[in-house]
């Protein structure tokens, strides 16, 4: 009989180079401790089918594991993950932004090497929007995040956050090593005229739109010891002037800024280019052999050519378990029968580079 954990570390690694899923790879590196820490994939950067990473219920909030759903599997996949135990999450660019729940410490984590970056705790962002500190309380917790760039691969990169600090919206800043958060003066206008629905980094900028549709764009000012941020209303999107009366997230592709809507009142999607000047939409009807993967936090896109019999082309994937054929309007449910699975968010694995350096301080 064979010894797992005594196969030379040749030969581990030659099958590590095999696998192409994170599924697998997270599988490899779960038989042992001694295969854990001889396989790794620091040059890999293949696309990947997002996980659908499960919330923590009340039995399992504080387990040293998470749960995440496979498409490509059907199945559930156990990852050891003690770091985010009572903490809230949200994920931007493969990336989980945590927050713990009482003591409101923040972290960026790579959900699967574990590599942690520090950000300035929750106390420092609420200075800086000069929110009175006694309003953190209970319903504090990070809504929505985008990264200008995956840390896996830069240390160059900027971090907004949309936070909910007792029922009301803040958008935040954070630039790789700074030690406290930048502000955007937004903050009183997203009062007045509704939370941010989603954000997002594309082109060069962070975008926002809220539930009443507003659009604005934000422009990154950088200098030696701080960040500046500018904002910029660019328009209301699509006419509307009702709140809470169209569904919006933002997604991007390559070379162009997509938003998915839906009235409150039908079950329709559209998927449209947004005009980032105008804010004008313009209606797209096929995706083509790309698909949407949606979640409460963002969206992403991903190219279904090399995912054939996996993931629908022409769809958009709810964290709810169900895709909508945007040709048809159909609804499908991808998993099968009755489910006890709490979704949370959309997860798009990547590699962690093991060459990369970060001014933020990693744990």
């Amino acid at each position: 009989m064979a010894i797992w954990e005594e196969l030379p570390v040749d030969l581990l690694v030659k099958i590590a180079n095999r696998v192409k899923v994170m599924e697998d790879f997270i599988a490899l590196r779960a038989v042992c401790t001694s295969w854990r820490v001889a396989i790794t994939k620091d040059d890999m950067f293949s696309p990947q089918i997002p996980l659908l990473m499960l919330n923590a219920t009340k039995d399992n909030k504080y387990h040293k594991y998470r749960e995440f759903y496979s498409l490509s599997k059907k199945k559930v996949v156990r990852v050891f993950l003690p770091e985010v135990r009572g903490r809230d999450c949200v994920s931007s660019e493969g990336w989980l932004c945590t927050m713990s729940c009482y003591r409101k410490k923040m972290n960026l984590l790579h959900p699967f090497s574990r590599t942690q970056i520090q950000l300035p705790p929750l106390i420092s962002l609420v200075v800086s929007l000069g929110v009175k500190i006694m309003s953190i309380g209970e319903e504090s917790l990070i809504q929505k995040v985008a990264l200008s760039a995956n840390p896996s691969i830069t240390s160059d990169y900027v971090l907004m956050v949309s936070v909910l600090i007792d029922h009301d919206n803040y958008l935040a800043f954070w630039r790789s090593g700074d030690r406290k958060w930048s502000r955007s003066n937004i903050n009183t206008t997203i009062h007045t005229w509704g939370n941010a629905t989603s954000i997002i980094y594309y082109n060069g900028q962070f975008y926002c739109v809220t539930c009443y549709g507003q659009l604005w764009v934000f422009d990154i000012v950088m200098e030696s010891k701080s960040i500046h941020v500018k904002p910029r209303f660019v328009a209301r999107v699509d006419g509307n002037i009702y709140p809470n009366k169209q569904y919006y997230r933002l997604v991007k592709t390559s070379n162009a800024l997509l938003i998915v809507t839906k009235s409150s009142t039908h079950l329709r999607y559209k998927v449209s280019e947004l005009d980032t000047f105008t804010g004008r939409l313009n209606n797209i009807t096929n995706l083509g052999d790309s698909s949407i993967f949606l979640s409460n936090d963002g969206g992403s896109i991903i190219n279904c050519s090399g995912f054939r019999g996996v993931v629908k082309p022409n769809h958009i994937y709810f964290t709810d378990m169900w895709t909508y054929n945007i040709e048809d309007e159909k609804i499908e449910y991808f998993h099968p029968g009755p489910s006890s699975i709490c979704p949370l968010t959309w997860v798009t694995p990547s590699f962690q580079h093991r060459h990369v350096t970060r001014r933020g301080c990693c744990l």
